[in-house]
């Protein structure tokens, strides 16, 4: 019993090096549960959604989970999202040239996550809350400044929209669907850029330790204000970066757009392995996590399950999660 024992903590002290293990056979028991169980699941058009789909919400996932290895939460994502897509709406409608629109959408969200980040470090009020605040006073502005209603562009057709997010022909024409779009290849390059920078830069060491300890880092000389501070302000630039690119398919946005979408990107990256505590996990894991849902998702339409048993899987699988990767993490 005793050699079992030393080779299961050994196990464990090795899988503990890897936040993704967990969701990635969670990710692998219900891709094959759903290939046999889900009718169409394993076709271009069901994959195709999932990818599309998920990649909108995946690069917010890349800043939350940033954010969340740094320590802090950040619950005005969604309100953001919609604050961002109304500026872009509204400015277009207005007779703004389409490329300084997205830069005013850009400017404006991500000028919001910074100031999420200057709250929470000047006032050292717990981010939870802090974004908690925030998120309802973003949805306020969000229904002042589009009067409750829908903003759509109805105008020419805009070919920039067509390169952010318009058809994946080459894989369209190849599977004979229309599910695969462009926004797929902007949400990969963003995970590597952002991936390389977490993972082989000083501030993505920076963030690390400020999410492990951050007493240490400051004693380290590590600026923890500013870092929280970027951290912030790098979710608020993915948030727009995402709005952008939905509006470009879709052209209107609604005053609930990104409505619960702060919850999917927390419980995706928990999913992935980063602790709530901070200091701990990968941004492959959170995106693995988001496609998980995505899958989630998708595969419960093709069962004909209704939608809150989907809600109800979701809280499943993050409790399970958690304490999978609490009981790793106890051997590190």
């Amino acid at each position: 019993m005793g050699i079992i024992a030393d080779k299961i903590a050994i196990t464990r002290h090795r899988l503990s090096y890897f936040p993704e293990v967990v969701v990635l056979i969670s990710f692998s028991l219900l891709f094959l549960f759903f290939s046999f169980f889900a009718p169409h699941f394993l076709t271009a058009l069901s994959i195709g959604n999932i990818l599309t789909f998920g990649s909108i919400t995946g690069i917010i996932v890349i800043g939350v989970g940033i954010l969340m290895i740094s320590g802090e939460f950040d619950l005005s994502v969604g309100s953001n999202f919609a604050l961002s897509s109304y500026v872009l709406a509204l400015s277009i409608n207005g007779g703004i040239p389409v490329i300084p629109a997205i830069f005013m959408a850009i400017i404006v969200s991500t000028f919001l996550g910074f100031v999420n980040g200057w709250i929470v470090t000047r006032t050292s009020i717990p981010s939870f809350i802090a974004t908690l605040g925030t998120m309802l006073a973003y949805r306020g502005i969000v229904r002042a400044v589009g009067g409750g209603n829908f903003a759509s562009y109805k105008g020419e057709d805009i070919p920039l929209f067509k390169i952010l997010n318009g058809d994946f022909i080459l894989l369209n024409s190849w599977f004979q669907v229309q599910a695969f779009r462009t926004s797929m290849i902007w949400f990969a390059l963003l995970a590597v850029i952002f991936i390389i920078i977490l993972m082989r830069t000083r501030f993505g060491n920076w963030v690390f330790a400020v999410g492990g300890l951050s007493a240490a880092a400051r004693a380290q000389g590590v600026n923890v204000n500013y870092v929280k501070v970027m951290c912030f302000t790098i979710t608020g630039f993915l948030v727009a970066i995402a709005s952008v690119l939905q509006f470009s398919h879709r052209l209107s946005v609604d005053p609930l757009r990104g409505d619960g979408i702060e919850m999917i990107a927390v419980a995706a990256s928990a999913i992935g392995g980063i602790r709530l505590t901070g200091g701990f996990g990968t941004i492959t894991g959170a995106i693995l996590g988001v496609f998980l849902l995505q899958m989630l998702d998708q595969g419960l339409v093709l069962m004909g399950i209704p939608i809150q048993v989907f809600q109800a899987c979701i809280g499943l699988i993050i409790i399970i999660s958690v304490i999978s990767n609490t009981y790793l993490g106890r051997s590190s």
